[in-house]
């Protein structure tokens, strides 16, 4: 079964030919029959769930080490992701061709950023080069299988494959403590050269769900409106020490509303509320100016739509951008905390909870 699935793989490799020179299909047939080993550092398959008694997270190291659910123990997803594509089989899981419809797990990832800079450091793909494509993120960095590192009952370290295009490799580390989940990501340097980049953290959750900013009324930078008819919705709006979107449903026949705003906050606080359980994220205290100028600390992406239960809402922390020395590591680390409601749904009144913890 083994030799089969290997040779799957090498097929797929085989069909990026045409679109990527000799090197990086090298590197990427060495990259897939490396994973086929079998070694003590092994790769997993399906889901992955951790879980401490109190909470519980869920990843798929074969995709990317995405984590794609989060929880108190027992109770309902908080996070936005398609259960469905879990447990899919080797022959379902995304290409690792940057040129193939990206397939998206949502969950909480890690890109690099900015987001403008994604594809500048390699030669393979030119047109990406010379536009300074926004999408798709580093395949091998967001889609590659992760080799499981070391691993318990509340934590798992994951290492991806050393990218030929961003020249960084990943290494992913979760652990829960009580009530508490603490994600790092840690990026080195493979190549010769000195590059810069920054850690970007991206946490899913559904476009209606409350989120909150904790930040002072002069923190907002922007707000970008992604609408093609020119529709300012959904708005972020500051009250009482907190920011958060006003979730606005299209009006019959509209596109999707989206937009995205831009907050410079030195120490992060984001509270969202799903299902009656709160996800707190937390981050170190970093100076705005350390972060790219086309990013900010704190990043709300979200879509209404006409389909609710579709809809996505992205919580984002920017860290430094900093120049990394050949061999060199940059981390990025922030918390979770998963508490239980109280039984709220009224926006203003889950805001009155959320100053009450946090005053």
């Amino acid at each position: 079964m083994k030799n089969v699935l290997m040779f799957c793989q090498f097929i797929t490799i085989l069909a990026l030919c045409k679109f990527v020179r000799m090197k990086v299909v090298l590197n990427i047939i060495l990259i897939s029959l490396l994973l086929g080993c079998s070694t003590e550092k092994k790769l997993s398959g399906p889901l992955i769930t951790l879980t401490n008694g109190t909470i519980e997270i869920g990843l798929i190291p074969a995709v990317g080490g995405v984590l794609v659910r989060a929880s108190l123990a027992g109770k309902t997803n908080i996070l936005n992701s398609d259960s469905t594509l879990w447990n899919e089989s080797p022959d379902k899981r995304p290409s690792l061709d940057p040129k193939a419809p990206f397939k998206t797990y949502n969950g909480h990832i890690t890109w690099l950023s900015p987001q403008s800079e994604w594809w500048i450091r390699q030669d393979s793909f030119p047109d990406l080069k010379e536009s300074r494509s926004l999408w798709p993120p580093d395949p091998i960095l967001t889609l590659a299988p992760y080799r499981i590192i070391q691993q318990t009952a509340t934590e798992i370290t994951m290492e991806s494959p050393e990218s030929p295009f961003s020249k960084v490799q990943f290494t992913k580390i979760y652990s829960l403590d009580r009530n508490t989940v603490t994600l790092t990501t840690v990026a080195k340097n493979i190549s010769e050269d000195t590059i810069s980049w920054g850690l970007w953290h991206n946490t899913r959750m559904n476009g209606w769900d409350a989120v909150f900013v904790q930040a002072d009324s002069a923190a907002l930078r922007k707000t970008d409106h992604y609408n093609r008819d020119g529709i300012q919705k959904p708005q972020l709006q500051f009250r009482d020490g907190f920011y958060s979107y006003e979730s606005v449903q299209p009006e019959k026949g509209s596109q999707v509303y989206k937009s995205k705003s831009f907050l410079n906050v030195k120490t992060p606080l984001i509270a969202g509320y799903h299902k009656n359980q709160w996800l707190i994220i937390r981050s170190e205290a970093i100076e705005p100016q350390l972060i790219h100028p086309n990013e900010a600390r704190v990043e709300i992406y979200i879509e209404n739509s006409a389909n609710p239960a579709n809809d996505l809402q992205e919580l984002e922390l920017q860290f430094a951008y900093e120049k990394i020395a050949p061999g060199a590591t940059i981390q990025a680390i922030e918390t979770w905390e998963i508490w239980p409601g109280t039984g709220l749904q009224n926006k203003s009144e889950l805001l009155e909870e959320i100053k009450l913890k946090f005053k």
